[in-house]
């Protein structure tokens, strides 16, 4: 004799709350992968970009400046190190410390601020132990940053500025030009190129942002959950079936 088996019904509240479930996982999935795309297109762009010979910043208009963004640029002037900006937050290897922001006097004509990178909290101190070992060249330089704008980046977590304190969280072009005493100043921020090679600080900052693009990830993750959730839904009706 062999067991008899019962019809297969669905379940009405498993199938009830499986298949919108399902869709939302599948919705999300596919949401990623256009999430994906855009991102790729984005990191292209900038890589292209990147890739270009440097601009000189004279030629930089102050109007519709946004188009040359993540540009190389070559800037040339001296360094005004009296109006130096440290900015708060900043961690390199496990150890907090500042970016250190100082505007130059451009040898074309007027002002711009400089991300020359990271800097140990011991940096604002005049008296200090150890081997720190502080750059403030003195005449003109020459230097290739990335031209950028700025801002928080999106990101809602980050404090607001409060230039009467002295405390800065994100470069705000417009806030820390007027903090430093600059009429003339550029809208936008140079990002200098990472100078490896040089001892002592401020440590050149990554010019080439990595943009965090895990859409992927996301993607395979929500599709997993939808299979998940099929293979559930299948086993429960073939469970009650036997």
């Amino acid at each position: 004799m062999t067991a008899e088996r019962r019809p297969f019904r669905l379940n009405f509240w498993m199938t009830a709350c499986a298949v919108p479930a399902l869709m939302i996982l599948l919705g999300l999935g596919f949401w990623q992968i256009q999430r994906l795309e855009w991102k790729n297109a984005i990191i292209a762009e900038r890589a292209e970009r990147f890739a270009a010979a440097p601009l000189e910043i004279a030629s930089v208009p102050g109007t519709g400046w946004q188009r040359f963004e993540h540009r190389r640029v070559r800037v040339t002037g001296k360094y005004l190190h009296d109006r130096e900006i440290l900015r708060l937050n900043s961690v390199r290897h496990g150890q907090t410390g500042f970016d250190l922001i100082t505007p130059m006097v451009l040898d074309s004509g007027g002002t711009v601020l400089v991300d020359r990178g990271w800097v140990p909290r011991q940096w604002p101190q005049r008296d200090f132990q150890g081997d720190l070992v502080r750059r403030r060249p003195a005449g003109t330089v020459e230097r290739i940053g990335i031209l950028r704008a700025g801002g928080k980046g999106g990101n809602p977590w980050i404090p607001d500025n409060e230039p009467a304190r002295d405390q800065w969280y994100f470069a705000d072009v417009a806030q820390m030009a007027a903090k430093a005493g600059l009429d003339d100043a550029r809208p936008y921020i140079v990002k200098l190129a990472s100078g490896r090679d040089l001892v002592g600080y401020p440590k050149g900052p990554h010019t080439a942002d990595g943009i965090r693009n895990k859409h992927l990830e996301y993607a395979i993750t929500w599709f997993g959950l939808a299979a998940t959730l099929v293979v559930i839904y299948v086993l429960f009706h073939i469970r009650r079936r036997d």
